[in-house]
């Protein structure tokens, strides 16, 4: 394994080292093909540079589910998810230069999976995911890993290392004819390979209420200790699946610890991040602090919480030691400040042009006069479709009361989604959709279902109303603000 691992750190290193000193003409990187049945119109590709960042192209897809995309976006050769809010295609290999072509039928995972083909310039790098669907879609595995025995378990966990560690082999490990990037590819794909699987054995330990010292006995007595005994490496943030482990699931696993030693311990945000303080070292250390703190911040949901946070990170911020993300934080909380500021209490409600499902444009300011009980939901979004029953009741309270109007925006989703959502659901209140991210960045959304009670005036008067399903205490709320 020491072996092994060795040569892994090499083979990243001088891989790196080789493309961090050529200075190639830009090329661009093109998709392009057909997706039936996606139940989205947009998909997103997001591509990483070395802080997480990176840019973010769309793929639009027509009614036929044909796309085109030719970006400059992609700088460097890595792996990438499409992305949609119900739909993704994990691990396809991007570089400048390729040239895909990929079509899929998408009626479940399942016929994702069997469909999947990807050709043209970079499809050799591709392979390795077209194998693992084909035999995942053979094998059909429903195993709850967690459920097993120890010692099955590790049985199980051995098996799929060298499952995997043979199928890369055969993937990589030839001579590329028209790819330039597949050795380079393949040193990622293990890298990814090895941090899920990592992932995946320390996640045991806390379904099974082990102790420190069994929690720690278990990992290091199935996993190369060269690795764990190296694990902030700078050249591993080449790997997604590295900074994804490092910035989630690593936390949560050394935060465990220290309650399997203390059950005492309050396990929370200030926790993880002082432990990625003094436990991390390296780039890995400032990219997990960044990735815990934007991910919180994001995920603010009023300016009392944001200012919170803003005091609460303000001394892991002043001990980073790179100036982009501190900038970045910096920029993030303005940003967040700046909407939350918008949508306070008695601010005008940001106006918006939406259509509904039958193509009728309505405006926010078109219902002045009326107290608006505004919906922001999607079609993907089980708590929001959970609220849609709730939802019809408290409207057949107000069906025929003239002083307020219910809308429905849903945002972040695909036209033919959401109308096969409003299809099965039938709701009977105004249904529009967001196409262009208007309403969520104006209203700085955060998680959905939200719901938002706008005044006769037009002004807000809650920004964080009570759902539907609260009962009495909306309805409550409601009639208050009509008798204004």
């Amino acid at each position: 394994m020491k072996k092994t691992f060795t040569i892994l750190c090499l083979l990243l290193s001088v891989t790196i080292s080789l493309f961090g000193q050529a200075k190639p003409k830009t090329l661009p990187f093109i998709i392009k093909g057909q997706i039936t049945n996606c139940p989205e119109n947009n998909l997103r590709m997001h591509y990483d540079d070395l802080y997480g960042d990176g840019a973010t192209d769309t793929l639009k897809l027509d009614q036929f589910g044909n796309f085109y995309l030719k970006t400059f976006n992609v700088k460097t050769p890595q792996i990438i998810d499409i992305q949609g809010n119900k739909f993704q295609i994990r691990d396809i290999c991007v570089a400048p230069g390729y040239n895909l072509t990929l079509t899929a039928n998408w009626k479940d995972d399942y016929s994702l999976h069997k469909t999947k083909k990807i050709t043209g310039v970079g499809a050799e790098s591709n392979k390795y995911e077209l194998m693992l669907d084909s035999i995942r879609n053979v094998r059909m595995d429903t195993t709850n890993d967690f459920l097993l025995s120890e010692n099955d378990f590790i049985k199980r966990f051995k098996k799929s290392q060298n499952f995997y560690d043979s199928l890369i082999y055969v993937a990589f490990d030839r001579k590329p004819i028209h790819d330039n990037y597949l050795k380079y590819m393949g040193v990622l794909t293990r890298l990814d390979r090895k941090f899920i699987m990592l992932g995946w054995l320390i996640e045991y330990p806390s379904y099974h209420h082990n102790n420190y010292k069994k929690t720690v006995d278990f990992v290091r007595n199935n996993f190369d200790n060269n690795v764990l005994n190296n694990i902030f490496q700078d050249d591993y943030l080449k790997s997604k699946e590295y900074k994804r482990f490092i910035g989630i699931y690593y936390p949560y696993y050394l935060v465990g610890l220290d309650q399997k030693k203390d059950s005492t311990i309050h396990v929370d945000l200030v926790h993880r991040l002082d432990k990625v303080n003094k436990v991390y070292t390296g780039k890995a250390k400032e990219y997990a602090l960044n990735y815990l703190m934007s991910d919180e911040i994001e995920s603010c949901r009023s300016l009392e919480n944001i200012n919170g946070l803003k005091k609460q990170f303000s001394p892991y911020i002043s001990n980073l030691k790179d100036l982009h993300y501190k900038r970045y934080l910096n920029a993030r909380f303005s940003e967040r400040v700046a909407g939350f500021m918008r949508t306070q209490v008695g601010k005008p409600a940001p106006d918006f042009v939406l259509e509904n499902n039958l193509g009728k444009t309505y405006r926010l300011v078109d219902f002045k006069g009326k107290v608006v009980y505004l919906d922001l939901w999607a079609s993907w979004c089980g708590p929001c479709r959970a609220e849609t029953p709730h939802f019809k009741v408290l409207y057949d309270k107000f069906r025929n009361n003239d002083q307020i109007a219910f809308i429905s925006i849903a945002v972040s989703d695909g036209n033919s989604a959401w109308k096969k959502a409003l299809e099965e659901d039938k709701p009977d209140w105004i249904q529009l959709i967001d196409k262009d991210n208007t309403v969520a960045n104006s209203y700085v959304l955060g998680n959905i279902p939200k719901f938002i009670l706008i005044d006769k005036k037009g002004n807000i008067v809650n920004f964080n109303t009570p759902r539907p399903s609260s009962g009495e205490e909306i309805v409550k709320l409601l009639n208050q603000e009509i008798a204004k």
